[in-house]
């Protein structure tokens, strides 16, 4: 029985073999990158920037020579219905941290003639609510120092600490500081939050107390080199390693839990600081430098308290000197 002979196939020689062209590159994110690397921002200011860029990309899903203030409306709207972390929704002042990056963002691209057109440019802010005041009044910020105290060995660092928050740092940047970023007057601080660097004068006290602390952690054979950091944890698990933000955020909640005091965290050192600045009638500008804030609205949630306190002795000074020439 004869087979069937299988139909034969034509085989071209010589043509080269074709490979699927590579997927294009990612054009959006290539802005995103270029404005991060041009605009020298800090480490922390540079990751917020990519995270919000990033969640906004993702959402949009458009070139972005074709965003128009509609998107950027809607995605403000679409923030608002966001939960938080903490349950709820975002906070206005976490929406409007997106919507000034996207504002920086937009107008970057514009200047670089990336698009024909800001599209942030009608966007307005989410109008946020009265801040309460958050400085502590002068009894409960003595009684975190004579919480002190209670600390045992860790006493001297802590009192350190404490000081330094007082004037006006950042727990994060209390955890990042070495040994050379204090020059016996002064910190230095670097890669702050926002990219708000600068060096911040110190009091007699603080400077005491950092020297004091110094002076013990070389006795006790810890590392005082530039580049050791200055702050070190002490618990058995970790001993002699960076004290963490976390390890700063704790210290200040025991202090609170000792002195009976609740809503206290390090942010209302810096809180306190910044009214202090006011009261004291330091000019904004300089008192702004002092806590490294560049923008008056922010500098605003500082000060606002200090300016009623002020107001409030202003109008009693007058009101007092009136029923005194009754």
């Amino acid at each position: 029985m004869l087979r069937e002979m299988p139909a034969p196939k034509f085989i071209e020689i010589g043509q080269p073999v074709v490979t699927p062209p590579a997927p294009p590159a990612d054009l959006n994110w290539q802005r995103v990158e270029e404005f991060l690397r041009v605009r020298e921002l800090a480490t922390n200011t540079k990751k917020a920037y990519e995270r919000q860029l990033q969640q906004f990309s993702d959402w949009v899903q458009k070139p972005w020579q074709q965003i128009t203030h509609r998107d950027i409306d809607r995605y403000k709207q679409y923030l608002k219905g966001l939960p938080s972390k903490r349950g709820g929704s975002l906070s206005p002042a976490t929406i409007n941290q997106s919507i000034n990056s996207l504002k920086s963002y937009f107008k970057w691209l514009t200047v670089k003639d990336y698009i024909p057109r800001n599209p942030t440019l009608t966007i307005e802010q989410v109008k946020e609510p009265p801040m309460p005041p958050k400085d502590l009044p002068q009894p409960e910020f003595d009684a975190l120092f004579d919480a002190l105290s209670y600390r045992g060995e860790s006493e001297v660092r802590d009192l350190a600490i404490l000081q330094v928050l007082s004037h006006g740092l950042r727990a994060g940047e209390v955890s990042k500081l070495n040994t050379e970023d204090y020059d016996g007057r002064r910190l230095d601080v670097l890669d702050a939050k926002w990219g708000s660097d600068g060096k911040v004068p110190l009091k007699p006290e603080a400077i005491a107390a950092l020297d004091a602390y110094l002076g013990w952690k070389m006795r006790q054979g810890f590392s005082i080199a530039p580049d050791a950091p200055i702050f070190i944890s002490l618990s058995n698990n970790s001993k002699g390693q960076r004290l963490g933000y976390r390890g700063v955020y704790d210290l200040i909640k025991d202090l609170a839990k000792v002195s009976e005091l609740e809503g206290v965290h390090p942010h209302r050192l810096r809180h306190t600081c910044a009214t202090a600045l006011v009261m004291a009638g330091m000019d904004t500008m300089l008192a702004k430098r002092m806590v490294r804030i560049s923008s008056d609205r922010v500098f605003a949630r500082y000060s606002d308290r200090a300016l009623d306190l002020k107001m409030e002795e202003a109008f009693n000074e007058i009101y007092g000197q009136a029923r005194k020439m009754e």
